[in-house]
C-alpha cells in the first residue's frame, strides 16, 4: 500500500537557519568544519564523517540528535525556549515586572 502522505521536505528558510546556527557555533568556538569532524571522530568514534559533515553544513540538514552530540562535546545543552517578541507590548514595555 503506497504512502498517502507526501515525504516531508525541509523548507529552505529552516535549512538556512540551521546553517547559520551551526556556522555561528563553530565561529564562537574557534573551530572549522574539518576541526569539528576530527573532534567527532575522536570523541564519538565516527569515522569518515568529514565529507558527510560538510554536506550537512552545505544543505543545512543536520538531525537533532547530531546537533545534540556536537553540543555535548563542548559541554553545552540544548534548551527549547519561547521566542521573545521583537515589538514592544501594548504598554510600550517588554518588561514583565
Amino acid at each position: 500500500m503506497p504512502n498517502k502522505y507526501p515525504k516531508y521536505i525541509v523548507p529552505d528558510e529552516v535549512k538556512s537557519r540551521v546553517k547559520q546556527f551551526m556556522e555561528s557555533f563553530l565561529k564562537d568556538n574557534n573551530l572549522t568544519k574539518k576541526g569539528l569532524a576530527q573532534l567527532m571522530q575522536e570523541k564519538l568514534g565516527r569515522s569518515g564523517c568529514r565529507t558527510s559533515l560538510v554536506k550537512k553544513f552545505t544543505k543545512g540538514t543536520f538531525q537533532l540528535s547530531e546537533i545534540m552530540e556536537i553540543l555535548d562535546i563542548f559541554d553545552y545543552e540544548l534548551k527549547i525556549v519561547p521566542k521573545q517578541p521583537i515589538e514592544a507590548s501594548k504598554s510600550g514595555c517588554n518588561d514583565k515586572s
